[in-house]
């Protein structure tokens, strides 16, 4: 596992600036849309745990698969071409708005020809590895 200030990612690329989220219900989802807009951030992707077995790249081109049986029922907020320091006003306006921080990520050329599915899956091992101390290596 390797980790990275956010602020030296590389997060500006050719590619649409938005944000998906994933997994939220219908009142959840309205807050984080809102806590976006308030950020500047207007194009949103919401997905549900069907479309986990779409690919990051497909669903920034808009290409949205539907058939996911054995999907990761957890929440995740994914960025895309987003200033860190939205992404830091971002997690800031959850703990204000008291939403359960769900589990973020944002798109960088190793993770963007994963799907959705396999993204999810590397966070929540990551965020296992950090909460027992331990490391992990992809």
């Amino acid at each position: 596992m390797s980790f990275k200030r956010i602020n030296s990612l590389c997060t500006t690329n050719n590619e649409r600036s938005f944000v998906i989220v994933y997994n939220f219900n219908a009142k959840d989802t309205l807050m984080i849309k809102n806590i976006l807009k308030l950020l500047g951030i207007k194009d949103v992707c919401t997905l549900n745990k069907d479309n986990a077995n779409s690919k990051i790249e497909d669903i920034i081109k808009g290409n949205i698969d539907d058939t996911c049986s054995q999907c990761i029922n957890q929440r995740a907020v994914i960025f895309n071409n987003v200033a860190h320091t939205k992404i830091s006003g971002f997690s800031d306006n959850l703990r204000k708005f008291k939403i359960n921080r769900p589990l973020m990520a944002v798109v960088t050329e190793d993770n963007i020809s994963w799907s959705l599915n396999t993204l999810i899956d590397n966070l929540i091992n990551e965020r296992n590895a950090i909460n027992s101390g331990n490391t992990l290596n992809h």
